[in-house]
């Protein structure tokens, strides 16, 4: 009874370690700070310019005044703080703010871009440089006067109304299925992936962006001089760019770890079949 009890109480022991060690959880405390976007790889045109937090591609040639349209990228200036463990999700945070300045231009327009966010996440207060987190952007930019005599514009409505007030308008999409958008730190792999446009309080991988109106002038005489009166109406066409970090931790030990498992498991096996023999030679 007594050789019983005890192989069954090993048999049990080594049962729990190894389910230990397949379940093992982790937790860390992460930290996502000093993000930066870069715009790139502009077809079939675009000029990218930086300035502080500030990257801005511009296309086009103005048909008033100096003003590009131009997409900008503005990096979120405070750091997004959460604590994770296995399979769990924390977000949408913002990783910046997306504009698209939308004056009326001639030529060439923007078709497709891309946006590389970098930054440092610290986790346990380790740093871990993360790079390459890349969202395709394609650009729809429509004809400001509608089509026919009443002046439909290709993404509904008319030419003059309020969603069209200075021009039809234009959309911006963004592709979600990114690439390059994970890493790993220890036992652990993490995933930053975005979550879309937050408008309105709403996520959406598209948005639909108003026509500014390029700067104008009315004529008229002043003290027998010509008076000009410059007038501008822009519209933001502003959205933050959210994204989400996920942690996963396989359950599969460590080669070190199935090893130990092994040999412990070995070691039972012998303990068994000693304690048998002595058993027999008893009898």
């Amino acid at each position: 009874m007594q050789l019983k009890i005890n192989t069954k109480t090993l048999a049990a022991g080594v049962a729990m370690a190894a389910l230990s060690f397949a379940s093992a959880a982790s937790a860390g405390t992460v930290v996502i700070k000093d993000i930066q976007g870069v715009w790139s790889s502009q077809s079939p045109t675009g000029t990218v310019s930086t300035s502080g937090a500030t990257s801005t591609v511009s296309w086009g040639t103005p048909t008033e005044g100096t003003m590009k349209s131009s997409y900008s990228f503005t990096s979120a200036s405070a750091p997004f703080t959460t604590t994770l463990s296995d399979g769990q999700s924390a977000g949408p945070f913002t990783l910046g703010t997306f504009q698209h300045n939308n004056w009326p231009v001639t030529g060439t327009t923007l078709q497709t871009v891309r946006l590389t966010v970098s930054g440092v996440v610290e986790i346990d207060g380790h740093d871990i440089n993360f790079s390459g987190f890349v969202y395709d952007f394609t650009h729809v930019e429509t004809p400001n006067e509608g089509s026919g005599w009443w002046g439909a514009c290709a993404l509904g409505g008319y030419n003059g109304d309020s969603n069209n007030k200075y021009g039809c308008s234009d959309q911006v999409k963004v592709n979600t299925n990114t690439f390059n958008n994970s890493f790993t730190f220890g036992a652990d792999t993490y995933t930053i992936d975005i979550a879309g446009f937050l408008v309105g309080g709403n996520l959406t991988s598209s948005f639909i962006t108003k026509e500014s109106e390029a700067v104008t002038y009315k004529c008229g005489k002043k003290n027998k001089q010509t008076c000009y009166d410059y007038t501008s109406h822009a519209f933001a066409n502003t959205a933050d760019i959210q994204a989400s970090i996920s942690m996963v931790t396989s359950a599969v030990p460590e080669p070190s770890t199935w090893a130990m498992m092994i040999v412990g498991f070995g070691a039972a096996g012998a303990m068994v079949r000693s304690s048998r023999r002595r058993g027999a030679l008893a009898a």
